[in-house]
C-alpha cells in the first residue's frame, strides 16, 4: 500500500471530529482558514464519515461540487477532506479510493512522479473493489502519460474494464477515441461509432452525453462505407442535443468545451444544408 495515512479513525480523532461536526463557524479556528460554505461541507462530510455512511459522504462532495472546486487550493480544507477519504478507504469503501486518488492526480501533467504513483495505486485499489470510475481515471493516466510513459494498450484495458463491468459511458467514449485514432488497437471507424453510440445511450442525463452525441453525429454525416448510411436528419438532432449539453458543461466550469460547442453549432449548419440538398434531389427526381 502507498505511504499514506490510511488507518481508520482513532478514538482521539473521533472525539475531535464529533466536536468539529457540532462547532459554530463564527469564532472558531476554521473561520480564519476557510469560508463558511467550505466549513459546512466539511462538517457534513465528517458527520457522514462518523456514521460510516461513506456513500452519502461521497454524494455530499458531489452535491457541493462548486464549493469543493472553489477550495481545491485551500490547504486546510483539502487536508480535512483528504483525511475523510483516507478513513473511508481504510474502512473498505471503493469510491473513496477514486476521490482520494484524484487529489494526487494532477490532470495538467505537472504533478510529481510520487503523487502519480500514489494515484495509480489508489485507482488500482478502487478498481479491484469494483469502482468503475477508478478504472476510467487510471486509463487517463496511461492515455496521457502522466507520471508514466504513454501506454494506450494499458489505457484500453482500464476503459474496457469499466465499460464491461458497469457500462460506464465515459469508458465507452474513451474506447471510441482509441478506435477512432488507432491508438493501442487497430483503427476502426465502425468500432469507434459503436463505442460512441454506446456512450451516448448510457450517458443520457450525464455530462458525457454531449461529447458522445457530437461524435455520433459526425459519423452520421459521413457514414461508414458498407456499414452506416449518412443520416443528416438524425445528425442534426444529435448536434442540437450536443449543443445543449455543452452549455450545461460550460456553465458548470468546463470552459474548455467552448470550442466543441462551436463545432456542434457548425455541424448543425452542415446537417441542415445536407437535408436541404437531400429534399431538393427528391423533388427533382434524382433520388
Amino acid at each position: 500500500m502507498c505511504a499514506l495515512r490510511l488507518e481508520e479513525l482513532t478514538d482521539e480523532e473521533r472525539a475531535s471530529w464529533e466536536a468539529l461536526s457540532n462547532e459554530d463557524y463564527e469564532g472558531s479556528e476554521y473561520a480564519a482558514l476557510m469560508d463558511k460554505d467550505a466549513f459546512e461541507v466539511i462538517q457534513s462530510v465528517y458527520s457522514a464519515a462518523l456514521d460510516d455512511d461513506f456513500d452519502w459522504m461521497l454524494r455530499l462532495v458531489v452535491i457541493n461540487g462548486t464549493v469543493v472546486a472553489r477550495n481545491k487550493s485551500n490547504a486546510a480544507f483539502c487536508a480535512l477532506l483528504k483525511r475523510a477519504y483516507e478513513h473511508a478507504v481504510a474502512s473498505g469503501n471503493a469510491g473513496a479510493c477514486c476521490n482520494l486518488a484524484n487529489m494526487y492526480h494532477n490532470t495538467d501533467g505537472t504533478g510529481s512522479k510520487e503523487d502519480y504513483a500514489t494515484a495509480i495505486e489508489l485507482y488500482e485499489l478502487g478498481a479491484d473493489r469494483g469502482d468503475d470510475q477508478s478504472s476510467v481515471n487510471l486509463g487517463y493516466i496511461y492515455y496521457y502519460g502522466r507520471g508514466v510513459d504513454k501506454d494506450y494498450a494499458a489505457a484500453y484495458e482500464c476503459y474496457a474494464r469499466a465499460a464491461l463491468t458497469n457500462g460506464n459511458p465515459e469508458a465507452f467514449w474513451k474506447l471510441g477515441d482509441l478506435y477512432a485514432g488507432g491508438r493501442g488497437v487497430r483503427q476502426s471507424d465502425w468500432m469507434a461509432w459503436t463505442m460512441y453510440l454506446k456512450a451516448y445511450e448510457n450517458g443520457k442525463g450525464t455530462g458525457f452525453q454531449c461529447r458522445a452525441a457530437h461524435h455520433v453525429a459526425d459519423y452520421l454525416m459521413t457514414g461508414i462505407e458498407g456499414k452506416l448510411d449518412p443520416d443528416p436528419d438524425r445528425a442534426l438532432e444529435l448536434y442540437v442535443k450536443a449543443e445543449v449539453s455543452y452549455y450545461d458543461a460550460i456553465d458548470s466550469g468546463l470552459t474548455y468545451y467552448s470550442r466543441c460547442l462551436d463545432q456542434a453549432i457548425e455541424g448543425q449548419a452542415k446537417a441542415r444544408e445536407a437535408i436541404r440538398e437531400k429534399h431538393r434531389r427528391i423533388r427533382a427526381g434524382e433520388e
